[in-house]
C-alpha cells in the first residue's frame, strides 16, 4: 500500500497530518483552559452557594419579621374583637342591671304594701283607692265568706229561736210581744261580727297572696343572682383572657420592636464598615498604582540594559535553534497519534463547552451580588501585597541572578548542543519506526474502509427492499380505499332505492366480481407472501355461490327469500366491515410513518459510523496482525496511548456506542420483516373481512 501511493498524496497525507497536529494542540490546551476554568467555575459556584445559603438565611429571618407583623395583626384583630365583646357586655349587665333595679323597686312596693296591710290602718279606703281589679276581688270573696258564715249562724240561731220559741209558746200563752225586743236587740252586733270576718277573712287572703309572691320573688331573685354570678365568671375570664393576650401583644411588640431595632443598626454598622473598606481599599490601590509605576520605569531601564546582552546570545542560539528545528519538524511525527482521538476530544470538548456555558449563565447571574465582589476585591488586594513584597524582593535578587544566569548560559549552552545531538540520532530512529508503522497503518485503513463499504451497501439494499414493500403497500390501500367508496356509494343508493333487497344482491354479486380483487392479486408479494393464492381460494370458494345465484331456474329470485332482518343484519355486518377497514388503514398508516422513520434513523446511523470510519487517520504503532473482531473496535483500541488513561476511557466509550449501534441495526432490520409481515397480514384482513360477511346472508 505504501508503494502504491503517489507523491501528492504523501504530501496531502502529511499536510493532513500537520494540521491534525496543530488542531491537537490547540484542542490540548483549550481542554487545559476548560479545566482551569471549571475548576475556577465551581469554586465560584460552591462560593455562591454558600453566600445563596446566607441570602436564605437572611429571607428566613424576613420570613420571621413577616410573622412577626402577621402576630400583630392578628393582635389587633382580638384587641377589637375584645372591644366588641366588652362593649356587648356592657351592654347585657346595663340590661340587667335596670331588669334587677325594676324588680327591687316592685319588691319594695310589694314589701310597702304588705306593711300598710299589716299595720290595717285605712284598709277598706286602700281596697276603695286601688283601682285594680285584684283588691274588689279580694274584698267580695272575703265579704262573701262572711256573709256565708253569717247565714249559717244566722240560720243556726232562728233555728234555736225557732226551738226555744215553740217550747216557751207551749210553756205559755202570747210569747210573741216579748220576744220581739230580744230579736231586734242583737242586730247591730251581727254587723259588727260581719265586718269582722270579713276583714279577718280579707287580711287571710292577702296573707296567703303575699307569701306567694314573697316565694317568688325570692325564686326570682335567686335566680336573677345565679345569672349574676354566671355572668360575673363569664366577666371575671374574659377579663383574664383579655390580659393575658394583651400581655402576650405586648411581649410580641416589644421582641419585635427589639429585633427590628437589632437589624436596623446590623445594617447601618455593616453599610458604614463597607463604606470604609472601600475607601480604605482605593487609597491603598492609589499608591500601588503609583509605586507600580515607578517599579516599571526601574524595570524598562534594567530590560534596556538587559536586552543587549541577550541579543548577542539570542544570535548565537538561533544559528543553533534553526538546526533543531529541523530535528524537532521529524519529531512532530510522534504526535500523530492523537490525530485519531480529536474526534473524540472534539465531542468531550463540545460537552464541556455546553457545561462551561450554563455555568458562565449562571455564574453572570450571580456575580452580580456585592458580597462576592468585596470578597474578590479583598483577595486582589492581597495578592496585590505578595505583588509588592515579591517585586521588592525580585529587585534585590536580579542584579545578582543576571550576573549568575550569564554563566549558567554558556555552560547550559554547551550542554544543550551535546544534547542536541543525540536528540538527533534518537529522532532518526523514531521516524524509521514511524515509516514502519504507517505502512502496517495503512493496510488497516484499507480492511476498514472495505467493511465500511459492506455495511453501507447491505444498509442501502435493506431500504430499498423497505421502500418497493412500501409502495406495494401504498397500492393496495388505494385499490382497497377505492374499492370501499364504490361499496359506500352502492350502499347509500340501496338504501335510497324502494327495491333495496334487489340491490342488495346486485352489492354482493358486484363485490365478488368486482376487478379491484383480481388486480391486487396480480401486484402484491411481499416477504414471501403470496396474496394471489388467497384470492384463488376466495374465488373458488364463491364459485358455486355464484353458480347458484346465476341460474335463475335451479332456484326462485333472492329477494324472494330474504326477509327484513337478513337485510338488516346484512347493512350492519357491511357497516362493520367497513369499519374495521378503517381501522386497518389508520394501523397501516401507522406503520408506514414508523418504517419510514426508522429508515432515516438507520440512514443518519450508518453516515455517523461512515464519519467515524472514514475521517479517522491511525498512525499508533500496533502490529497489523492484532485486529479485534469488529474492525472498527479494534482501531479505537490501537488508537490510545498506554499511559493516557483518560483517552483510553473515552475510546472504550465509543467502542460500546458502536457496539450497541450495531446491535440496534440488526433488530432495527428484524423488526422490518416483523412489520413487513404486518402489515401484509393486516392488507390480508382488510381485503377477507368483507367476503365472510356477505356469505352467510347468499347461502340463506
Amino acid at each position: 500500500m505504501a508503494q502504491a501511493l503517489s507523491e501528492e498524496e504523501f504530501q496531502r497525507m502529511q499536510a493532513q497530518l500537520l494540521e491534525l497536529r496543530t488542531n491537537n494542540y490547540q484542542l490540548s490546551d483549550e481542554l487545559r483552559k476548560n479545566g482551569v476554568e471549571l475548576a475556577s467555575l465551581r469554586q465560584k459556584v460552591a462560593y455562591l452557594d454558600k453566600e445563596f445559603s446566607k441570602a436564605q438565611k437572611a429571607l428566613s429571618k424576613s420570613k420571621k419579621a413577616q410573622e412577626v407583623e402577621v402576630l400583630l395583626s392578628e393582635n389587633e384583630m382580638l384587641q377589637a374583637k375584645l372591644h366588641s365583646q366588652e362593649e356587648d357586655f356592657r351592654l347585657q349587665n346595663s340590661t340587667l342591671m335596670a331588669e334587677f333595679s325594676k324588680l327591687c323597686n316592685q319588691m319594695e312596693q310589694l314589701e310597702q304594701e304588705n306593711q300598710q296591710l299589716k299595720e290595717g290602718a285605712a284598709g277598706a279606703e286602700a281596697i276603695q283607692a286601688g283601682p285594680h281589679v285584684d283588691g274588689e276581688l279580694l274584698r267580695l270573696q272575703a265579704e262573701n265568706t262572711a256573709l256565708q258564715k253569717n247565714v249559717a249562724a244566722l240560720q243556726e240561731r232562728y233555728g234555736k229561736e225557732v226551738v226555744k220559741s215553740s217550747i216557751v209558746s207551749e210553756g205559755q200563752g202570747d210569747p210573741t210581744g216579748s220576744l220581739a225586743p230580744t230579736v231586734l236587740t242583737p242586730m247591730p252586733l251581727a254587723e259588727v261580727e260581719l265586718k269582722w270576718e270579713m276583714e279577718k277573712e280579707e287580711k287571710r287572703l292577702l296573707w296567703e297572696q303575699l307569701q306567694g309572691l314573697e316565694s317568688s320573688k325570692q325564686a326570682e331573685t335567686s335566680r336573677l343572682q345565679e345569672e349574676l354570678a354566671k355572668l360575673s365568671e363569664k366577666l371575671k375570664k374574659k377579663q383574664e383572657s383579655f390580659c393575658r393576650l394583651q400581655s402576650e401583644k405586648e411581649t410580641l411588640f416589644n421582641d419585635s420592636r427589639n429585633k427590628i431595632e437589632e437589624l436596623q443598626q446590623r445594617k447601618e454598622a455593616d453599610l458604614k464598615a463597607q463604606l470604609a473598606r472601600t475607601q480604605k481599599l482605593q487609597q491603598e490601590l492609589e499608591a500601588a498604582n503609583q509605586s507600580l509605576a515607578e517599579l516599571r520605569d526601574q524595570r524598562q531601564g534594567e530590560r534596556l540594559e538587559h536586552a543587549a546582552a541577550l541579543r548577542a546570545l539570542q544570535d548565537q542560539v538561533s544559528v543553533q535553534s534553526a538546526d533543531a528545528q529541523e530535528q524537532v519538524e521529524g519529531l512532530l511525527a510522534e504526535n500523530n497519534a492523537l490525530r485519531t482521538s480529536l474526534a473524540a476530544l472534539e465531542q468531550i470538548q463540545t460537552a464541556k463547552t455546553q457545561e462551561l456555558n450554563v455555568l458562565r449563565e449562571q455564574t453572570t447571574e450571580l456575580t452580580s451580588e456585592l458580597q462576592q465582589r468585596q470578597a474578590e476585591y479583598e483577595d486582589l488586594m492581597g495578592q496585590k501585597d505578595d505583588l509588592n513584597s515579591q517585586l521588592q524582593e525580585s529587585l534585590q535578587q536580579q542584579q545578582q541572578e543576571q550576573e549568575e544566569t550569564l554563566k549558567q548560559c554558556q555552560e547550559q549552552h554547551a550542554t544543550e548542543l551535546k544534547g542536541k545531538e543525540e536528540e538527533l540520532q534518537n529522532v532518526r530512529d523514531q521516524l524509521q519506526q514511524a515509516q514502519e508503522e504507517r505502512d502496517g497503518h495503512l493496510k488497516t485503513i484499507c480492511s476498514l474502509k472495505q467493511e465500511v463499504k459492506d455495511t453501507v451497501d447491505g444498509q442501502r439494499i435493506l431500504e430499498k427492499k423497505g421502500s418497493a414493500a412500501l409502495k406495494d403497500l401504498k397500492r393496495q390501500l388505494h385499490l382497497e380505499r377505492k374499492r370501499a367508496d364504490k361499496l359506500q356509494e352502492r350502499l347509500q343508493d340501496i338504501l335510497t332505492n324502494s327495491k333495496s333487497r334487489s340491490g342488495l344482491e346486485e352489492l354482493v354479486l358486484s363485490e365478488m366480481n368486482s376487478p379491484s380483487r383480481t388486480q391486487t392479486g396480480d401486484s402484491s408479494s411481499i416477504s414471501s407472501f403470496s396474496y394471489r393464492e388467497i384470492l384463488r381460494e376466495k374465488e373458488s370458494s364463491a364459485a358455486p355461490a355464484r353458480s347458484l345465484s346465476s341460474s335463475p331456474q335451479a332456484q326462485p329470485p333472492r329477494p324472494a327469500e330474504l326477509s327484513d332482518e337478513e337485510v338488516a343484519e346484512l347493512f350492519q355486518r357491511l357497516a362493520e366491515t367497513q369499519q374495521e377497514k378503517w381501522m386497518l388503514e389508520e394501523k397501516v398508516k401507522h406503520l408506514e410513518v414508523s418504517s419510514a422513520s426508522m429508515a432515516e434513523d438507520l440512514c443518519r446511523k450508518s453516515a455517523i459510523i461512515e464519519t467515524y470510519v472514514m475521517d479517522s487517520r491511525i498512525d499508533v504503532s500496533v502490529a497489523a496482525g492484532h485486529t479485534d473482531r469488529s474492525g472498527l473496535g479494534s482501531v479505537l483500541r490501537d488508537l490510545v496511548k498506554p499511559g493516557d488513561e483518560n483517552l483510553r476511557e473515552m475510546n472504550k466509550k465509543l467502542q460500546n456506542m458502536l457496539e450497541e449501534q450495531l446491535t440496534k441495526n440488526m433488530h432495527l432490520h428484524k423488526d422490518m420483516e416483523v412489520l413487513s409481515q404486518e402489515i401484509v397480514r393486516l392488507s390480508k384482513e382488510c381485503v377477507g373481512s368483507p367476503d365472510p360477511d356477505l356469505e352467510p346472508g347468499e347461502a340463506n
